[in-house]
């Protein structure tokens, strides 16, 4: 009895190590995240000297039947001087519509920092009335500090505005450039919120380059309706596990089926052997 458990405690152990090895596997999460809120780099690159680039182009498609969307996410970081040295453009497709973009809060804060940042939204009613009105824009308040600034428009405090940017940011001294634009109209119907570039690159020494724009336009149901994105470079194509904003490299629930049958075959196989072994030694 003693053997038989020291052989059955060695396979628990090789199994340990089969899945361990294939935990492992699993890399590094990534600054962007894909849903119903959509993020990329919040609180990154504080180093000084660093730069980082993202650009998020959304179509949210709404017909009576429900809505959905199409993301084209392009995120890099790099030296301030070459911030893209390292790039990374994904394309998403999902099953509802995007309704807030986060991005580029709380980055670059060392010194001789740069962000550069868009979003564009196209909402696109199949069928079905937009309701449109002027966008409501919060941005550039207590930036730069407080000198002569691109924000347009400018000044601009509305509160629970559908674009927020650009504000406590560019602050330190020596800024090189502050520009931040913003225009669109907003929906009655779907509602999208932006919040980006602000309490970002404080470090002195500035570049700020940061837009937004919200876009509502309705078609006829007979019309055909394209939301895909356009070929890219370094591209890949992922769908989330769900629409809750996973990251884009969290493992796909059959990613996971996989390793799980996987792992079921190699115990069963090292248990099979110290089974045949035991008979064998009986």
């Amino acid at each position: 009895m003693p053997r038989q458990l020291s052989l059955i405690a060695s396979a628990i152990f090789a199994v340990s190590l089969v899945l361990t090895g294939l935990l492992g596997f699993v890399g590094p999460a990534s600054a962007a995240s894909i849903g119903s809120t959509t993020r990329c780099s919040n609180g990154v690159d504080n180093t000084p000297g660093l730069g980082l680039i993202c650009q998020v182009t959304i179509v949210n498609t709404l017909t009576k039947h429900g809505g959905s969307s199409a993301i084209t996410l392009r995120e890099c970081h790099g030296a301030a001087g070459d911030p893209t040295a390292s790039c990374k453009t994904t394309h998403w497709r999902l099953s509802r519509p995007v309704r807030i973009v986060n991005q580029c809060n709380n980055s670059t804060n060392g010194g001789g920092g740069t962000l550069r940042c868009s979003v564009k939204v196209t909402n696109i009613f199949v069928g079905l009335s937009a309701n449109s009105t002027a966008v409501t824009i919060n941005q550039c308040v207590g930036s730069g500090d407080g000198i002569a600034n691109n924000c347009n428009p400018f000044p601009a405090t509305t509160t629970s505005a559908k674009i927020t940017q650009c504000n406590g940011s560019a602050n330190g001294g020596t800024l090189v450039k502050l520009k931040c634009t913003a225009s669109g109209t907003k929906s009655g119907t779907l509602g999208v919120t932006i919040n980006q570039c602000n309490n970002s690159t404080n470090g002195g020494g500035a570049l700020v380059i940061c837009s937004a724009s919200i876009v509502n336009r309705r078609v006829s149901a007979t019309t055909p309706t394209s939301t895909a994105p356009a070929a890219t470079n370094r591209t890949t194509f992922t769908q989330p596990p769900t629409d809750t904003g996973e990251r884009a490299d969290t493992p796909s629930s059959a990613g996971n089926a996989w390793a799980s049958i996987a792992i079921l075959l190699v115990a069963a196989s090292v248990l099979g052997a110290c089974i045949r072994r035991t008979a064998r030694t009986r």
